[in-house]
């Protein structure tokens, strides 16, 4: 395997800068693309956001709105659009772009090739997935690219609760067992979806809910919360200004959060958040954060008992996380015995804030049998650390009484791991007890070299630790 993660760390390290992001592929000036081949849906976007300035975009010669959403008080420039099999050949002009400038489609680990021509810049795709195209001078263009919708749910279904285009004041949504809550393109939903106690609820569609004026940081309350729910589904739709945690799925099981894309920046802007879960997928997200992009934890047993969490397993993500937080993170609070079989594959980190991968167990619970596999980290300011995994007392440690002891972090595997700016791993554990064990460290990459024993900084506390 190391082959592989030499390749792709070639390929996406061409240059760094002082916030470590890596250089962009090859531009091509001047040379024409194919047209694509697949059916094209320009999603009509926020309907209250003014159409944007600095970018405009067709897609196989479809117009897709461009608006310039306001997110946490910043404005981004935010195009939607789902496409049918076959290629989408995408089109973005950047009225007097530099000539200096180049435009680069992230994540860069994808190795999408642009053709520029004046001021617009060409790439063609296959397959959906979220992109951003960031240019030296220009604000990003946050570009979320679906699967066409296959299933659409009629307005006069009673099982459904249907918004159509255009802007709703829904305030809290709380849906029954059994029921659908769609966002169609173009619909912008004021208000939070709170499930408690339901099985079978699905939530889909490619609106926006936007949680500004109904969600709290006083209150943590969240965009979308199930509790006490089974058999789940959260898929298609856009989350904007939630004030807390953007999403959380606590004491349940039977979850699926697909093709989400979350913007929310503000301090404690967790993206999908879990507590007590069994059995959830997450693939294809797109998640902004101000916090941890992934919060997985267990908090307050003396509330909540001490639920499982076993059998998450999350694939293909685009993090950009900022403010503050990391990633992907482990803890920090872990008030439960078992989290276990645990995976994280293909993800593509285009903005880390503090540590790319934390594991934090700051409570009682064995962290077991995880892996995260192809995790690629494109830009990190200078002194942010790559993987931390550690055992310890700490600020968010148990405080209500119910019970003071350290847990453990035991059968980790990180594989195909790369980050352009951090070059150290840190373990260490709490007692002889508590400990890191069995931490198997393959192709990891960081600052385009392979990782080394010597960057692997550890305490007495840690044994089993392999680098290959």
């Amino acid at each position: 395997m190391r082959l592989r993660a030499l390749t792709i760390a070639t390929a996406v390290a061409l240059s760094l800068t002082t916030v470590g992001v890596v250089g962009p592929p090859a531009v091509a000036s001047g040379t024409a693309v194919a047209a694509g081949t697949a059916s094209i849906q320009a999603n009509p976007g926020n309907p209250t956001s003014p159409t944007a300035t600095a970018h405009t975009v067709t897609v196989n010669g479809t117009a897709v709105p461009v608006k310039a959403e306001s997110v946490s008080g910043t404005s981004h420039d935010v195009a939607m659009f789902a496409k049918g099999t076959g290629t989408a050949t995408i089109s973005v002009t950047m009225p007097g772009l530099a000539a200096s400038a180049t435009p680069v489609v992230t994540p860069r680990t994808l190795g999408i090739a642009t053709t520029r021509a004046g001021d617009t810049v060409t790439f063609t795709i296959r397959d959906a997935h979220p992109l951003v195209i960031e240019t030296p001078g220009v604000r990003a263009l946050f570009l979320f690219v679906t699967p066409s919708e296959t299933a659409v749910p009629s307005a006069s279904d009673p099982d459904v609760l249907y918004f159509g285009p255009g802007e709703h004041h829904a305030g809290v949504i709380r849906p029954v067992s059994g029921q659908t809550v769609y966002l169609a393109p173009g619909a912008l939903v004021h208000g939070r979806i709170d499930g408690d106690g339901v099985t079978g609820v699905h939530v889909l569609g490619r609106g926006i809910l936007d949680a500004g004026s109904d969600t709290s940081r006083t209150d943590k309350t969240m965009a979308i919360r199930f509790h006490d729910s089974s058999d789940i589904t959260v898929s298609g739709i856009g989350v904007r200004n939630a004030q807390w945690w953007q999403t959380l799925y606590i004491r349940s099981s039977g979850i699926h959060v697909s093709w989400l894309n979350l913007m929310g920046t503000l301090i404690n802007n967790d993206g999908i958040d879990t507590d007590g879960v069994q059995d959830m997928t997450v693939e294809h997200n797109f998640v902004m954060s101000g916090d941890d992009g992934f919060g997985w934890h267990a908090l307050d047993a003396a509330t909540n008992g001490e639920p499982e969490t076993r059998g998450l397993h999350a694939t293909d993500t685009t993090f950009w996380n900022v403010t503050g937080g990391n990633p992907v993170r482990f803890g920090s609070s872990m008030e439960t015995e078992v989290f276990t079989d645990l995976s994280i594959t293909q993800s593509y980190v285009l903005r880390a804030k503090e540590v790319a991968l934390k594991f934090d167990v700051q409570d009682w619970a064995t962290v077991s049998d995880v892996t995260v596999d192809g995790f690629h980290v494109e830009s990190q300011p200078v002194g942010g650390q790559a993987i931390v995994l550690q055992v310890l007392k700490g600020q968010y440690s148990n405080d209500t009484g119910y019970r003071d002891e350290r847990g453990r972090i035991t059968g980790i595997t990180i594989r195909d791991f790369t980050d352009v700016t951090a070059d150290t791993v840190t373990l260490s554990g709490w007692d002889a007890t508590h400990g890191v064990s069995d931490v198997a460290l393959e192709d990891v990459v960081l600052g385009g070299a392979p990782l080394t024993t010597a960057q692997v900084r550890t305490n007495q506390f840690v044994s089993g630790v392999t680098v290959s």
